[in-house]
């Protein structure tokens, strides 16, 4: 049997925005550490009609699953109006939430009458103090639990975890899994949060999220069939082995953790700025000030690996056939993905040049296809 492999999910050529990161507002009621929207607060909100517009806009280019994300979504009072809204466009729907504004039947009855899909609580820690420290306030972790046994007694048809793997939480993954395990939950997302601001990367913690990646990739292994994990780092795919010997699920882990900047996602903030991912900071566009379409052309082209594929570090490594440098937030900004190297996944001697450009592969499966496959957006 012929196994898939990460870069025959590389170099489309024919990119779709299927995967939208929608924020509806900046505001929010915690002041998480790892937070990217924090220092974004800008009230001038897309409207209901603006939205509407857009995601006419969005269906027609092509796109089919919307992950709220930026603040706290709930939190804006005509939020279910607008998620009944683009449930009408036959759109997959996931929710992320700190689960502050479900607590009571009938906020969670409310939210399943939007036709929202899937719906995934911030836990950061299976210990209370840890994960209160970390979303800075206090209680966090009882209304996140609290909310996950609403959502579920509530008939929401996929409730999950939603973590942010960091220091705080490297040793304590297996124990966050079986917790999710225990309260009946089918799925867990797991996000390893991007240093990619000028002068944060902080070199010495890659040491111990080498084992923390290992650690991922046996869980997933082991839980086939038991709880769907999921992770978002083009570094995994370094880990996938013949063990995964299914190619359905071969195809759900790397078009989870592949970059999909300008192949299949974009990123829409709640003032309608369009970037890469919701952790590359540079704006392409404004569909308030133009077509979404003439903005996501532009956005290919700014991010096209074909057109100009990793180089420096990354033209010796015999991996970038897979990763394309890694994630975007990173080499598209002036350097390269400086979690990659001997400081991450090493290796005794440094891997032998080949050839510099990058494949073209025409007998890959479409993007489309891959897509369908991707457990962030079924």
């Amino acid at each position: 049997m012929n196994l898939l492999q990460p870069e025959e999910f590389q170099l489309t050529d024919n990119p779709i925005p299927i995967l939208v990161q929608l924020g509806l507002t900046y505001k929010c009621n915690l002041k998480c550490d790892h937070c990217y929207a924090l220092y974004h607060r800008d009230l001038n909100e897309l409207s209901y009609d603006e939205l509407k517009d857009l995601m006419t806009q969005l269906y027609n280019a092509g796109s089919c699953s919307v992950v709220y994300s930026h603040g706290e979504n709930l939190i804006r009072k005509d939020f279910h109006e607008i998620a009944k809204m683009i449930s009408g466009f036959d759109i997959y729907q996931t929710l992320m939430t700190n689960g502050f504004y479900l607590q009571t039947e009938e906020e969670v009855s409310r939210l399943k009458e939007t036709g929202i899909n899937r719906v995934l609580v911030s836990i950061d820690s299976p210990r209370k103090e840890v994960h209160d420290r970390v979303r800075g306030v206090e209680g966090a972790f009882e209304k996140a639990v609290s909310s996950l046994r609403m959502l579920q007694q509530g008939g929401i048809p996929t409730v999950g975890f939603s973590t942010t793997i960091d220091v705080h939480n490297y040793n304590t993954v297996r124990e966050l899994v079986e917790m999710a395990k225990s309260m009946g939950l089918g799925a867990i997302s797991l996000m390893q949060n991007r240093y990619n601001k000028p002068g944060i990367f902080m070199h010495d913690l890659w040491i111990d999220y080498v084992d923390t990646c290992k650690s991922i990739y046996e869980l997933i292994l082991e839980n086939e069939g038991i709880i769907d994990i999921y992770t978002h780092d083009p570094f995994m795919l370094t880990l996938l082995d013949q063990r995964m010997t299914n190619n359905d699920k071969r195809a759900a882990f790397i078009g989870s953790n592949l970059c999909n900047v300008a192949t299949s996602m974009v990123s829409i903030d709640p003032v309608g700025n369009i970037s890469g991912c919701n952790f590359i900071e540079e704006i392409i566009g404004n569909v308030r000030n133009e077509p979404f379409i003439s903005i996501w052309d532009r956005l290919v082209k700014r991010y096209n690996d074909k057109d100009a594929p990793p180089d420096g570090p990354c033209s010796g490594c015999n991996a970038v056939r897979a990763c394309v440098g890694g994630c975007k937030a990173f080499h598209y900004n002036g350097k390269y993905d400086e979690r990659c190297g001997k400081r991450r996944f090493g290796e005794d001697s440094v891997h032998e040049v080949t050839e510099l450009s990058l494949p073209n592969y025409p007998t890959a499966p479409s993007f489309k296809t891959a897509a369908k496959y991707n457990p962030r957006i079924k």
